[in-house]
């Protein structure tokens, strides 16, 4: 009979449980949700890394590396940092000229009126001052922190500095999101909207899989750009909530 290597068992529960803290340290502070794995540790996932359809396929785009590379850029229209988009009316339908790009394992909006503008690496900047341009900062920025990290480019360039961002800042080092991990944005809703700070509800995962989850992100209009406010405790958004399907939200993802 084969003698079990205590060492070894101790060695594996400790990895294990490393790996765990990191996994929630992504879904506390970037509030994008991590796909969850069958419970025989095979590794694969349980379908949430689909995004629900939406308006186009997405493409993968590779481009200048700004702590992370692999994403389009430059910018969707011509003139650099100029958005169009002046409609101040909270969207109640997906907007309707939005591409997706496949940003490492997340898959991306860009509207060409409302932006993001420009593209550099795995930072995204230049919003329309719009609900759509809000909506669109409230979608990228917490995925591409996630993808980024432990680089902080996005963190800097879009949220908003304050004690959030530095408590964000100082635990991105412990964050290496893997391929696979991030599940896609699913919907959105809308709560809230001003010139000067919308509040965004964002629904991640999959309706097939089962893993639908809900969670509040705030921007704020600031340097002529939408940022995204940091939670005390360093978090991107309110704690994420399960919900059973997309009724009363927007249907936005892509792939």
């Amino acid at each position: 009979m084969a003698r079990r290597n205590d060492g070894d068992e101790e060695q594996r529960g400790t990895g294990l449980m490393i790996i765990s803290a990191v996994i929630v340290l992504v879904v506390v502070l970037l509030g994008v949700f991590v796909v969850v794995t069958n419970d025989d540790g095979d590794g694969k996932s349980d379908g949430g890394a689909s995004p629900t359809s939406g308006a186009g396929a997405a493409t993968s785009g590779q481009g200048a590396d700004d702590n992370g590379g692999g994403s389009q850029t430059g910018a969707p229209a011509s003139g650099g940092c100029k958005p169009t988009d002046t409609d101040q009316k909270v969207p109640t339908t997906a907007p309707d000229d939005v591409t997706w790009s496949l940003t490492k394992t997340a898959a991306l909006p860009r509207s060409k009126s409302a932006g993001p503008m420009v593209v550099n690496g795995l930072s995204a900047t230049c919003y329309a001052h719009t609900p759509r341009g809000a909506l669109l900062a409230a979608v990228n920025t917490p995925y591409r922190v996630a993808l980024a990290a432990p680089g902080k480019a996005p963190v800097e360039k879009s949220v908003l500095p304050g004690a959030g961002r530095d408590k964000l800042e100082g635990q991105l080092s412990q964050v290496d999101v893997q391929a696979g991990e991030l599940s896609q944005v699913a919907g959105f809703r809308v709560v809230s909207y001003t010139q000067q700070t919308a509040v965004v509800t964002l629904v991640n995962g999959s309706t097939d899989a089962h893993n639908l989850k809900a969670s509040d992100i705030t921007v704020q209009w600031s340097d002529a750009d939408w940022k995204v406010v940091a939670r005390e405790d360093g978090s991107l958004t309110t704690p994420a909530t399960p919900v059973s399907d997309l009724v009363g939200y927007i249907q936005f993802g892509g792939l």
